[in-house]
This record gives C-alpha cells, sequence and structure tokens, in this order.
C-alpha cells in the first residue's frame, strides 16, 4: 500500500483557515469573490445581526449570487442546501430589507466604506477587538492600492499578526489532523478529498497523520514567507512606494506581489544555502558508509533490526574471567536482540489527559509536546522541569511517560551514589550498568524515560564522580548512540533513552548540564485550579490504599468550600493532606450514621 499524500492545496487551505482575518484575506487567492467575505460575514453576525446584515449587503457584491450552491427563493422548504454558501443566502434575503440603501441623487454608496465605519464604530463602542479585525479584512479586499492612510492601518496591523503565526503553527502542531479534517467546506476541497485515506487505526492513522502533519508543515514554510511579504508590500505602499498595478486591483493582491518581489534575493540565497547543507549532509553520509565497507556494520544498520526496534546492546564483552556472565545476570533479554520502540500516540489526546490531571501547567504541556510533533517514535530532547517545591513535577513527569505509554526509571537526585548513574566498574563487587540500560532492561523497550528526580540536590563532593557529571554523557547524541558502559564493557546505543529532570532552581546546577537541557516552567497551582486538581487526587488516594476509585465518589459542595476555604492555592502536598482529612470525617460520618 502506497504512502498517503495531503495535496499541497488542501494543506495550505487548512494553514488560511487558522490565520488571522487579515492575513486569511490578504493572501487568498480568490480575494473578494471567495470564501473570506463568507466568513467574515458570519462572524460579524455572530457578533451582532445589525453588522451581519452590513456585511451580508457588502458580500453581495461579488458573484455570490451565481455560485452553485447558492440557494433559489423558493428553497426555505425541508432538503434546501445547507452548505455554508447555502446558509449564507438565506441570511442575505432575510437581511436584504435592512441593508444600506443607496445615497439620495440615485448614488451607489460605497458599501465597503459604510461597512468599515460601522465596524469601527462597534469595536470602539464595546471594545470588540474581533470587529476591528473584520473591519481590517474588509479594507484590504476592497481597497485600491493608492490609498495610503489604509495601508498605513493596515501594515501596522499585519506586522502585529506576524507574531500570531507561530500561534497557528503550534496549534496546527497538536491537531490530529486526520481526524479532525472535515471536506464539507470548499467544493475544490471535495475533488482532492477521494485522494485522502479514510483515518483509521494503526500503522495506517499513523502514516496518514505524518502525512498532514508533513503538508501542512510545507504549507506553513510557503505562508510564512508570504506574510511577511504583505507586511512589507503594506508598508511600501504607505510610505508611497506605490506598485504598478492593473485594473481594478486590489491593495492587498498588490502588496503581496510587491513584498515577493522585493523579498526575492533574500530568499533565493536562503534556498541555496538549505541545499547546501543537504549537500553536505549527503557527503558525509556518503564517506560514512564508504568507510564502513568490509567492517562490521553500526547497530542501527545492522541488516537483522527490523523497522521500529533498536539494539541496544549487540554483545557482552568479553574482559575479565567470567565477572561478565555474573554482573549482567538479569540481562538476558536486552543483550544481542534488537528492542521495540514505543510509536507517538494521538499528542491531542496526550494532551487532554495531562491538561486535565495539571490544569495549572498548560504551557509546559504544549512546551514538552511541542517536541514529539512529526516523530514517528517517543523521544525528548533532555528536559528539565524546573518549579517550585509542592508543584507536582515529579508525579506530572511520571504521567507524561504513562500517558506517552512508555516505561519510567526514577532516579533519586538526592541520594545517588556519585558517577554510579553512567555506570561502575566491572571489577568492583557492586558493579552495575549505566542507569539508562537499566530503564531498557527493566521495560525492554529502546526508547524509556530516565527521570532524575531534585537534581539540584544532588550531592556536591566529586570524591567518587558526581550524578551531574555522569548524566551529561547521556544528552548529547553523539556519545549517547555509542556510550561505552563500564559494566557491560560494550558499545550501547542510547540515543533513544528520554533524560527528564526535575528541580526546585536552576542556579545550583553546573554550566555545562544546564546548558545541555531544555527548561521548561511548571507553574504553582493557584485556587481556580481546586476543582480540577481533586478527582486526580481522589484517584491517587484510591490508588494508594489499593480500592476501586469508585469507593471515592467526588467532593459534595460543601466538602469543596471547606477546602476552598482552606487552601487558596500553592502546594499540592498541602492539598493532598487537606483531602485526607476531609476524607477522614466523611468516613467518620459514615460511621456515625
Amino acid at each position: 500500500m502506497s504512502a498517503p499524500t495531503v495535496p499541497p492545496k488542501l494543506a495550505r487551505r487548512i494553514v488560511l483557515r487558522h490565520l488571522p482575518r487579515l492575513l486569511r484575506a490578504g493572501l487568498d487567492e480568490d480575494g473578494i469573490f471567495g470564501r473570506v467575505p463568507v466568513a467574515l460575514a458570519l462572524d460579524a453576525g455572530a457578533l451582532d445581526a445589525g453588522l451581519g446584515g452590513a456585511l451580508a449587503h457588502w458580500a453581495e457584491q461579488g458573484p455570490i449570487q451565481n455560485w452553485p450552491d447558492h440557494p433559489a427563493p423558493d428553497d426555505e422548504e425541508a432538503g434546501a442546501p445547507r452548505g455554508p454558501r447555502a446558509i449564507l443566502g438565506r441570511f442575505l434575503r432575510r437581511t436584504r430589507r435592512r441593508s444600506l440603501a443607496p445615497a439620495p441623487g440615485g448614488r451607489q454608496p460605497d458599501v465597503s466604506a459604510e461597512v468599515v465605519a460601522l465596524l469601527d464604530r462597534f469595536s470602539a463602542g464595546n471594545d470588540c477587538m474581533a470587529a476591528r479585525e473584520i473591519a481590517d479584512a474588509v479594507l484590504i479586499l476592497s481597497t485600491p492600492p493608492t490609498n495610503r492612510t489604509v495601508a498605513t492601518r493596515l501594515a501596522a496591523a499585519a506586522w502585529r499578526d506576524l507574531e500570531r503565526v507561530d500561534e497557528t503553527a503550534d496549534i496546527l502542531r497538536v491537531m490530529d489532523l486526520a481526524a479532525a479534517f472535515d471536506d464539507d467546506d470548499d467544493d475544490f476541497v471535495q475533488a482532492d478529498a477521494g485522494r485522502l485515506p479514510a483515518a483509521s487505526d494503526g500503522e495506517a492513522a499513523d502514516a496518514l497523520r505524518r502525512a498532514w502533519h508533513e503538508a501542512v508543515d510545507a504549507a506553513m514554510v510557503e505562508v510564512r514567507v508570504q506574510v511577511n511579504a504583505l507586511a512589507l508590500g503594506l508598508s511600501a505602499i504607505a510610505v508611497g512606494e506605490a506598485p504598478r498595478h492593473h485594473g481594478n486591483e486590489r491593495i492587498g493582491g498588490v502588496a503581496l506581489r510587491f513584498g515577493e518581489d522585493a523579498l526575492q534575493p533574500v530568499e533565493r540565497r536562503a534556498r541555496a544555502a538549505e541545499r547546501k547543507r543537504l549537500d553536505r549532509e549527503a557527503t558525509v553520509r556518503s564517506s560514512r558508509l564508504d568507510a564502513l565497507k568490509g567492517k562490521e556494520a553500526e547497530p542501527d544498520e545492522d541488516v537483522g533490526v527490523p523497522d521500529g526496534h533498536v539494539l541496544v546492546c549487540r554483545a557482552l564483552g568479553t574482559t575479565g574471567s567470567g565477572k561478565g556472565k555474573d554482573v549482567t545476570k538479569g540481562y538476558e533479554k536486552a543483550i544481542g536482540r534488537p528492542l521495540p520502540l514505543v510509536r507517538t500516540p494521538n499528542l491531542a489526546v496526550v494532551r487532554k489527559a495531562l491538561l486535565a490531571e495539571f490544569p495549572q501547567a498548560g504551557d509546559a504541556i504544549d512546551f514538552i509536546l511541542r517536541d514529539l510533533v512529526g516523530r514517528t517514535y517517543v523521544r525528548l530532547a533532555p528536559l528539565l522541569i524546573l518549579g517550585p517545591p509542592g508543584s507536582g513535577k515529579s508525579r506530572f513527569a511520571r504521567r507524561l511517560g504513562e500517558t506517552l505509554g512508555i516505561g519510567i526509571l526514577r532516579v533519586d537526585g538526592s541520594n545517588d551514589g556519585g558517577a554510579s548513574f553512567g555506570g561502575t566498574e566491572r571489577r568492583w563487587y557492586s558493579s552495575e550498568p549505566c542507569r539508562p540500560f537499566m530503564a531498557v532492561n527493566r521495560f525492554l523497550q529502546a526508547n524509556p524515560f530516565v527521570l532524575v528526580d531534585e537534581v539540584d540536590k544532588a550531592p556536591t563532593r566529586s570524591d567518587y564522580g558526581r550524578l551531574w557529571d555522569g548524566i551529561i554523557s547521556f544528552l548529547e547524541p553523539e556519545t549517547a548512540v555509542r556510550f561505552p558502559d563500564p559494566c557491560v564493557q560494550a558499545e550501547l546505543d542510547l540515543s533513544w533513552v528520554s533524560v527528564v529532570a526535575t528541580a526546585n532552581v536552576d542556579w545550583t546546577l553546573p554550566a555545562p548540564l544546564l546548558d545541555r537541557l531544555r527548561v521548561v516552567d511548571f507553574a504553582m497551582p493557584r485556587a481556580s485550579h481546586l476543582e480540577g486538581l481533586l478527582p486526580a487526587l481522589l484517584d491517587q488516594v484510591a490508588a494508594e490504599r489499593g480500592l476501586d476509585p469508585r469507593w471515592f465518589p467526588p467532593l459534595d459542595a460543601v466538602e469543596t468550600m471547606a477546602l476552598r476555604r482552606s487552601w487558596r492555592g500553592g502546594s499540592v502536598r498541602r492539598l493532598r493532606r487537606m483531602l485526607d482529612g476531609v476524607l477522614r470525617v466523611r468516613a467518620g460520618a459514615r460511621l456515625h450514621h
């Protein structure tokens, strides 16, 4: 079965649909004749019925009435078309009598100017930014390119909206586009949708998700360039650099063309630099393959390793007399056998589950999951979760691994013995492999988590080595892929193991370690998060007591009010102690009755 593909035109339409209104209107190829006026009319109608009527009249100036599915006057009966265009058609007829009337003397009014004035007044009177954005979109679709005043307004709005493009990209990365895609919006999309396989489970679903994200990422690259070109072109018009235009071209199209012409030299240099980089990488790969001819293959190039597996340990080192068999007892299943990689699950589902348990950590969750977007298998860059005591960092790290479906080996940073994180020499009676290989062997996965809890509290004496120094070797890809374990006495491929650390402060950590970690702040919960934290804490109480969660029904209004009066945010540990007290009172009341 061939890999699924997503048409670039469809991916671009998805990206445009999530952009701010001004940028979408400026980049839409169909302009006033496309779907943007329809969407603007419906958005305005959601704000105010009068605004909706005015925008509908303005949108009607285009060829909306000639679209194939535009309803006839007698289509109100059951079974009439229900698409967005049909809905707008009925909306136009209902508001036709309230629409803008011709000016005295028979002269047609400037509908766009009237609509913009209405939207600006509504925005100022109601402090409504959405109305202002709709007015800007109307202007970019209907203003001639000679109006410098409007160009100044639109240029300021375009540069402001540039920052929101990154938000759009982040939203699209965490969306399950294969499941969320709806082909009822555009006729041309319906024509392309036949090439898209239906969303399903298993490898086919994963392949479809990858195809969606690859297509949307490619479209996002193109859109970023065009957004910058549009803002540049509007700025040029605002300062009097009026580009040449033809006929009744609107300011948005002229500005976009001007900006693209101005950015072409910069884009050409960037593309040339990217091609050189790719050529260098191809040359390096070719040189490595030539050097490997006739030699033992690298672990990840082994013929016997199936896709989705990694040969972490090829064989046991033979140095020493019989000692190797003793120190590696219990590791037989992880030596000489390919181990599977855990596939990246649906990130939207993972985000929803984590946010339900940690409502205060939305920014941290998005930051962490963003690293998994587009990855087939779970692997996080080295991560430091930074937060005050009692904020729930350790539990969050554990739940992160559980929701991703991978095993977690916890290392106590304040109690780990010296450099034992990286393994100890085989000649010692207490010799043991490195912690990442322990995690691989325990869960028989090539990409587990190693959680270094409270890394900032690690001992600083270096008599027997420091924990910090032992961790650094696993944070560099070049050393992790060929880590020389002193106990196994063989090179291990631990490049897929994710190292996650927690700390209360980062100023005590050495600079070489801190430079290799991505730091994410884990917020302390506030009083407003109380209701969101309680269900997970009740489940935790049930699990610790070995009981079914149904033994602990949700807190009633009186119990919740008692907690709200005593806990005003802060430590989750303190909230847990208060919850235990409430449950004891509840149990005592039941015994009394």
